[in-house]
C-alpha cells in the first residue's frame, strides 16, 4: 500500500531522519485539491498551468454572485481534471455569500465561497467528497 504524507510536510523532521506522518487516499486526494484551489496560476515555477485560474478574478467585484459560481466551479473543475488523476466522474458545486465582518475601523464585505467536490476514487472505485469553503477580495480562511 502507498504512503500519503500528511500537508505540510515537516522538512525538520526528514532532515533529522524521521518519519513524516502520513494519511489515507482520500485524504491525499483532499489535501492536493485544497493545494490546487489555492495556487494561483504562475505560482509554481515548474508549471505555470498548475494551480487554479479563479485568482485570476478573485477582485472582480462587478461580477455576480452566480457569474462567481459559475467561473469558480469551471476553473477547479478543470484544474482537478488536469492534475488530480486519482478521482473521477469529477462534480464541483460553489455557493457564493456575502459576509461581513465588523471591525474598529470599518465594516468589510466579502465573497464566502463554499465548495463540494465529489467523484469516484479510481484506485477503489468508493466515493470521494471534499467539503471546504473561504473567502475571496482578498483570499483569506477561517
Amino acid at each position: 500500500m502507498k504512503a500519503y504524507y500528511k500537508l505540510p510536510l515537516d522538512f525538520s523532521r526528514i532532515l533529522q531522519k524521521k518519519d513524516l506522518p502520513d494519511c489515507n487516499l482520500e485524504e491525499s486526494v483532499a489535501q492536493h485539491i485544497q493545494l490546487l484551489i489555492t495556487t494561483v496560476l504562475g505560482e509554481n515555477k515548474d508549471d505555470p498551468q498548475y494551480g487554479c485560474q479563479l485568482w485570476d478574478s478573485d477582485f472582480d467585484i462587478r461580477a455576480s454572485n452566480n457569474e462567481v459560481k459559475e467561473s469558480v466551479e469551471l476553473a477547479i473543475k478543470a484544474s482537478i481534471m488536469r492534475y488530480e488523476k486519482r478521482i473521477s466522474q469529477i462534480r464541483v458545486v460553489a455557493m457564493v455569500s456575502q459576509e461581513e465582518f465588523p471591525s474598529a475601523t470599518a465594516r468589510k464585505v466579502k465573497k464566502k465561497i463554499k465548495v463540494t467536490v465529489t467523484g469516484v476514487l479510481a484506485r477503489n472505485k468508493t466515493p470521494f467528497h471534499y467539503n471546504s469553503f473561504f473567502y475571496v477580495s482578498p483570499l483569506s480562511y477561517d
